[in-house]
């Protein structure tokens, strides 16, 4: 009886250890998910990285904006207007669900080139992104609803 019971155990434990793992993916890897997906212009990609009741705030922003439909709203308008932009990280600091990003927009269109430093804080929660804040100088120009 007890070798039968030792054989269960061994059984439980080896297909325990083959299931495929269900955990989320790190913040860290959600939000690196989230720069490669900006930087594709894969807006349906980013977009399934946010929760649907995600909260994103930005410099621009008169409000802090809700939802995966404002995440879609702002990033088709950042691609739409800017269609060679592309986010350059530079330095990512990741606390357990809380994820800091220091990296620069960059456009190099004739006549509109730019480079804006951007500070992000992400709080990633079950896989998703939940927070969004974003800080850079806005040089005085009128917030977006």
């Amino acid at each position: 009886m007890r070798s039968i019971l030792i054989a269960f155990i061994v059984v439980l434990a080896t297909a325990a250890a083959a299931a495929p793992s269900t955990a989320a993916p790190s913040a860290r890897a959600v939000v690196e998910a989230k720069f490669a997906a900006v930087n594709r212009h894969a807006v349906a990609d980013v977009v399934a990285l946010y929760a649907p009741d995600a909260v994103v705030t930005a410099s621009d922003f008169c409000q802090p904006r809700g939802g995966r439909d404002d995440v879609r709203r702002t990033y088709e308008a950042i691609i739409a207007g800017v269609p060679d932009v592309v986010a350059d990280v530079q330095e990512m600091i990741v606390e357990g669900d809380r994820v800091a990003v220091k990296f620069v927009v960059r456009s190099r269109i004739p006549g509109r080139a730019f480079d804006v430093p951007i500070l992000d804080f992400f709080t990633v929660r079950d896989g998703l992104i939940v927070r969004d804040d974003g800080v850079f100088d806005n040089r005085g120009r009128a917030c977006t609803p």
